[in-house]
Order: C-alpha cells, then structure tokens, then sequence
C-alpha cells in the first residue's frame, strides 16, 4: 500500500467557486489555472478561493485540485491507452475519488455516497458529472461552474436519453440551495432542442448584454390584446 496524507485534501471553507470541467469541447472555455494565479500574483490580488475539478483523463491536460475516476480502475486500465492511469495519477498531488478502494492509488479517497444520501435523501447518478456536482453542492461554495457538459443535441447517446436530466436535477438542487449555477455557452443543459424555454410567449432578444429580455404571450388571432402584453427580465441565463 501506497502511504498518503489524505488529510491536506480537507475541503477548504468559504469557497467562492468550484469549476467541474468535463470532456466536451466547451471545456477549453474554462479559464486557466495557472494563469489565473499569475494574474493574481502580478496585481497583487488575493487570490480567490477556487477550485478545479475534473474526471477521468482531465489531469492530462489541465492542472486540477481534484480528480473524479468513477469508472471501475481495472477495467479501464486495460485499455491500452489508460494503462498507465495509475502510475500517472500517482505522480500528482491531487486526491483522486472512486467509488471502490484502490491500494494501488496513492490519494485514492471514496466517494462519500452514505454521506450524500443523508444530506439530500435521495440517490441520483446516471453519470460522473452528477457525483462531482453533488459533492460540490455539499461544499456550499458561492457558485459552480460548468465547462465541458455538452451533450450535444442529436446524439442518441446515454447523454441524451438520461444523463442530461440527472445533470440538471443536480442544478436545480445547488440552486434551491441559493448557489449560483453558470453554464457554458454551447452546453445543452437547460435547453430545450429548436424551443424557447419560455413556453407559450415569444421573445424579443436584447441588443445589447446590458438589455433585457421582454417576451409576450403567444396567442393567435389577436388574443393577446386582452391580456397582459408584455414582461420584461433581467438579462441572466447562466451562461458564461
């Protein structure tokens, strides 16, 4: 067995946010860590605290703060090209959550599933995204961000038939909970495919980002002169 300090890997309290990245192409819209932090540093600013969550491969391609491998480890390190997962994984200095226990992982936490079910009373998961952002709800950060959770309309995948309503569930949970929720533009999440998600009204779109929103009822054959004409909203679709 492989020695590690799991305790450094103690969620940190007052998150501002919590950026889930997936494997979609919408992820390279996240900002860089690395970059972030020279920003800062450069400003003399006080670095905000935020974390990077990623899944399965992720490590490989940007610097995380945690990594989700909810795949079973053996049968996906029999894959050729992740034979090596657990030699690399263990090169970092993240924990590393799974749903089983890995000696072989030298962060390896498990997932904390009692703990989830109690605090939320129901168990929900139909993908990796849905148990990050579970757990991230958990943390109480001021907002979640999600960059790569695309689930691209037409596709008669696993995404579509199931995944994307497990996803947004979980949305609709972090805001009950008055946690900002911020979607990449180019994800499907809280989309409707060819409509509006005002049902029943048409909307007239602003100019600008500082406008607003005004929608009106749908009705035909000059109906909607009799009732109310018009509603204005603010601008926020969750969309970064």
């Amino acid at each position: 067995m492989i020695k590690s300090n799991k305790s450094k890997f103690k969620f940190k309290k007052d998150l501002d946010v919590i950026r889930i990245l997936g494997r979609g192409m919408t992820v390279t819209k996240c900002p860089i860590q690395e970059k972030e932090q020279e920003y800062w540093k450069k400003n003399k600013i006080d670095p905000k605290v935020i974390e990077y969550w990623g899944c399965n491969d992720l490590y490989k391609f940007r610097k995380l703060d945690r990594l989700f491998i909810m795949h079973e480890l053996y049968m996906t390190t029999f894959n050729k090209k992740e034979s090596t997962l657990i030699e690399q994984v263990n090169k970092l200095d993240i924990p590393v959550y799974t749903l089983g226990d890995y000696k072989e992982l030298k962060n390896n936490i498990r997932y904390p599933m009692q703990e989830i079910i109690k605090e939320f009373k129901i168990a929900y998961f139909q993908n990796t995204a849905s148990y990050m952002l579970a757990l991230a709800i958990m943390q109480q950060p001021k907002q979640i961000e999600l960059y790569g959770m695309d689930m691209s309309f037409g596709s008669m995948t696993e995404y579509m038939r199931n995944e994307k309503a497990c996803v947004e569930f979980w949305l609709g949970v972090a805001k009950g909970r008055g946690i900002i929720h911020l979607v990449t533009k180019g994800s499907t999440l809280l989309m409707r495919k060819k409509r509006s998600n005002f049902y029943g009204f048409t909307i007239q779109t602003p100019s600008t980002n500082a406008g607003m929103y005004t929608i009106k009822p749908d009705y035909p054959y000059g109906c909607g002169a009799k009732c109310a004409s018009r509603y204005k909203l603010a601008q926020r679709d969750n969309r970064i």
